[in-house]
């Protein structure tokens, strides 16, 4: 039986050659494992590693520094600790002198800092090697004038593991009118890498296998339309990691490292829940017991509601800003302990930069998710990859285009954050991403761990203390299935088209946003993604859709928008069939009672008869036009489109075209003994 891993919606930072087409994303494979995004391209030769001056490794090493010596103030400077061995273990940055920089990435092999004025900045690497030992390595870095007149930064060095996608960002800085005529990339050092610049602004590749670390540095150069030229460096540097053994859960893993490090469970948190060494296939089978890293519930008791604390004490992190801001998360943003609550069924929950997409493992019994929903700064967002989620283009052939938003009192739940500007945004704000996507991976979480059958045999892990249950069908959402099968066999077939990459047959390519519309209208499914099937994982989606949907709504007044436009080139969405809060559909009703009483027992499962009534779109008119919806008799307030620039609008309609999650479950080859 296949461990069973569910992965979430679509980001909604997704790089695009047009307004309405993705670019990128790969294959449509659904037995990968989340974390890996691979881009379909020749295989490019890895040649030896060609050191940068200032890269060169000493002889006899065990580690060592690649760093830039100079950078001028305002612009981004990189250094990056290189293991002469094994895989670092261990490694922690900081300052010792000069003017004062943030280091985002401390606990990474790689920084990246930005300096603001004159002198002469001093970093100290602490060092663990594979073998214990432990090294301390410092490097300065001179910080020369701030360039003078309009130039270019790039951000934000980094390091990844091999054979991961991701993205550079160049971001130009104008002064007095000028204007960028071109941006051109090239690699100056390091394996040489298939390049992607559709969008000049942005790199992204792939990182290629390598037999030792080493650094990649690549430089943009802007030319003005004075003619005028400049160039910035970026360095990223390759982290390796041991091979994914057979029956891995995961072939690829991102390097994070515990929030809390004197957390009970610090020690097992990255080894258990988040390692290539992670394997459960016949005799190899390598699933830490629940005794050593049980669900949350165990730690805070049975039926006792995890505290903030506790939950802290299971996360991993790529970045610790992304720890205290899951926590603050938590303190703020969790009124009625939902998120807690539902948490006692997880045993970690890891947040990386290169998470992508968000997903929940049964395996593990832990989430992952995706940095993208928790950056409040700029500077935060930077480390965050700009990669599209690889199931992007499952539907560039069809006739059609799925839409979807979130919505509050007839104006947009969230604001759009384009790639192209500095933004900010509060931990209030975090909700309509962070808060959406817990619900439905918690859902999963809770589908297959719910508070009845919490219960441990700690000699077993968490995947075989449930398996039983998975194999006689007895989760939570098979029961959904049982009682309130989804029906419509054209939305079947279309939900494999979209989320896990089936090739469209010709009468599926033909299908209008009408015909779409009346299909999925005609059933009782919440989100066109209910129809995301993989195997024998029944209706497992379905429920998910259903509780996030119903969550939303009950407890933040926000409702979804599921609409269907045709394929288009024009400027504005024409609907061909829309609805606005759907969830409260009488035929879906009794569904949404069933799965809160399944996993969210607290809930009283009569607030499901006071979500407001659904509201049907005015098929013909735009989508924009289509916000502002007034109930039949009534008159809600209007709430129209604020002026928003054009990065603002192409930012907004590309979330609405991605927004409702493309999940697509996610199983790797890891089988029942």
């Amino acid at each position: 039986m296949n461990i069973q891993q569910y992965a979430v919606r679509l980001p909604v930072a997704l790089a695009i050659a047009t307004l309405f087409t993705a670019c990128g994303g790969g294959g449509g494979d659904p037995t990968r494992v989340p974390g890996r995004v691979d881009t379909p391209s020749t295989p490019t030769p890895t040649p030896t590693p060609t050191p940068a001056p200032n890269d060169t490794r000493p002889d006899g090493c065990k580690a060592y520094i690649a760093a830039d010596k100079t950078v001028a103030a305002d612009k981004a400077g990189g250094a990056s600790v290189l293991s002469c061995g094994a895989p670092l273990a261990d490694i922690s940055w900081t300052q010792v002198s000069g003017p004062a920089v943030t280091l985002q990435a401390a606990r990474t092999p790689t920084i990246t800092f930005e300096p603001r004025e004159k002198g002469v900045i001093v970093l100290r690497a602490d060092v663990t090697l594979a073998d214990g030992s432990r090294q301390t390595l410092s490097t300065d870095v001179t910080v020369t004038e701030a360039p003078v007149g309009s130039f270019l930064t790039l951000r934000a060095d980094h390091s990844v593991r091999p054979g991961t996608e991701t993205s550079v960002r160049a971001w130009p800085n104008l002064f007095g009118g000028d204007k960028v005529v071109g941006i051109v990339w090239t690699q100056v050092s390091g394996p040489t890498v298939k390049m992607n610049t559709d969008d000049p602004q942005l790199l992204m590749f792939k990182a290629p296998d390598v037999t030792a670390d080493v650094a990649l540095r690549f430089r943009a150069t802007m030319t003005l339309n004075s003619g005028v030229k400049d160039s910035d460096d970026v360095l990223i540097s390759l982290d390796r990691q041991a091979a994914p053994g057979q029956g891995a859960l995961f072939d690829i893993t991102a390097r994070v490292h515990p929030y809390r490090q004197a957390g009970a469970y610090a020690a097992v948190l990255a080894r258990c829940a988040y390692d290539v060494g992670v394997r459960y296939s016949g005799s190899s089978n390598t699933l830490c017991s629940s005794g050593v890293l049980p669900p949350l519930q165990t730690e805070a008791g049975i039926g006792a509601v995890p505290s903030v604390a506790q939950v802290m004490g299971r996360v991993l992190v790529s970045h610790d800003f992304l720890g205290a801001n899951f926590e603050q998360f938590l303190l703020t943003q969790d009124a009625n302990s939902d998120f807690r609550r539902l948490l006692a069924s997880v045993s970690t929950i890891v947040i990386g930069s290169h998470v992508r997409p968000s997903f929940y493992s049964a395996g593990t019994g832990a989430i992952y998710l995706d940095a993208n929903n928790l950056w409040l700064t700029a500077e935060q967002r930077d480390v965050v990859t700009e990669v599209p989620d690889y199931r992007a283009a499952f539907d560039d052939n069809l006739n059609f285009i799925p839409l979807g938003r979130s919505v509050k009192n007839n104006a947009y739940a969230r604001r759009s954050y384009p790639s192209t500007t500095r933004v900010t945004r509060t931990t209030d704000e975090l909700l309509f991403d962070l808060g959406r996507l817990m619900y439905h991976e918690l859902a999963h979480a809770n589908d297959f761990l719910p508070s009845v059958e919490r219960a441990m045999n700690p000699q077993r892990s968490i995947w075989e203390n449930i398996v039983d249950r998975v194999g006689n069908r007895t989760l939570p959402s098979d029961a959904l299935a049982v009682q309130f099968p989804l029906q419509s066999s054209e939305m079947l077939g279309m939900g494999q088209v979209l989320y896990q990459g089936k090739t469209a047959t010709s009468v599926q390519k033909g299908y209008t946003a009408t015909d779409i519309g009346r299909f999925f209208g005609a059933d009782r499914a919440s989100d066109d993604y209910a129809y995301s099937i993989f195997e024998d994982d029944s209706s497992r989606e379905d429920l998910a859709m259903l509780f996030e949907e119903f969550m939303m709504s009950y407890r933040h007044d926000v409702r979804y928008d599921v609409g269907y436009i045709n394929q288009t080139t024009g400027s504005d969405l024409i609907v061909g069939w829309g609805q606005r809060g759907r969830i409260a559909e009488p035929a879906i009703k009794p569904r949404v009672k069933l799965v809160l009483q399944r996993i969210a027992p607290w809930i009283d499962a009569s607030a499901v008869d006071r979500l407001p009534a659904p509201l049907m779109m005015r098929a013909g008119e735009s989508w924009d036009a289509n916000l502002v919806l007034n109930p039949p008799g009534g008159f809600s307030k209007q709430s129209a489109l604020r002026k928003e620039s054009a990065d603002e609008r192409a930012a907004r309609l590309r979330g609405d075209i991605r927004q409702r999650e493309r999940h697509g479950k996610m199983t790797p080859d890891a089988r029942q003994p």
